[in-house]
């Protein structure tokens, strides 16, 4: 297995990675997140975030594998990113309390030696529980919802408020490894040798 250089200083993607025994060294993408700019479905948008950061690595390294990853939320077609602040917080969490989303991370493998570049996404929905102001308010307080697209981290204490979960549990944590497995694989790159 050839080491993957993972454009993202998530340390939740780095957890991922990590739990499933990949080598992989971080070197973070510089490019600005800006969604708005982007045009197609959520999915597409995406997916070509997830590209951009990986290409502005693979800029710098210019060899190896490059792993590019982006997720965000969609609540009645609106892609939640990360909140700006505490109001955007709490209206991001207010939107979400007692409906499903969806989670769409888009994803990016750059093989930079064989000129391949692959480009997916997985889509996870999640129910919430509904939420009192009172409850957001706390969790808006313990700064968990800050750095996370929809402002929750079903990893942490967010997690209490997801009242089920269709699909990829990784995906919401921030990269479907069921997915980056197969795309690996279509790279002749074995996780499980």
């Amino acid at each position: 297995m050839r080491n993957i250089v993972l454009a993202s200083s998530s340390p939740r993607r780095k957890d991922l990675l990590e739990q499933i025994k990949l080598p992989f060294e971080i070197i973070p993408s510089d490019i600005e997140e800006n969604i708005s700019e982007l045009s197609g479905t959520p999915a597409k948008k995406a997916e070509q975030l997830s590209y951009q950061k990986a290409r502005d690595v693979a800029d710098k390294v210019q060899k190896g594998l490059i792993l590019g990853a982006d997720t965000i939320v969609v609540i009645d077609d609106e892609i939640l990113g990360k909140p700006k602040d505490s109001e955007d917080a709490y209206n991001m969490l207010k939107k979400l309390s007692g409906k499903e989303h969806e989670v769409i991370t888009g994803i990016c493998l750059l093989d930079l030696d064989n000129k391949i570049e692959l480009i997916q996404h997985e889509t996870t929905f999640v129910k919430f529980i509904e939420l009192d102001d009172e409850k957001i308010k706390a969790y808006i307080k313990s700064g968990e919802a800050f750095g996370k697209a929809g402002s929750y981290a079903a990893q942490g204490v967010g997690a209490i408020f997801v009242k089920g979960i269709k699909g990829c549990y990784s995906n919401i944590v921030g990269l479907p490894l069921n997915r980056l497995g197969n795309m690996l694989e279509k790279l002749n790159e074995k996780i499980i040798k």
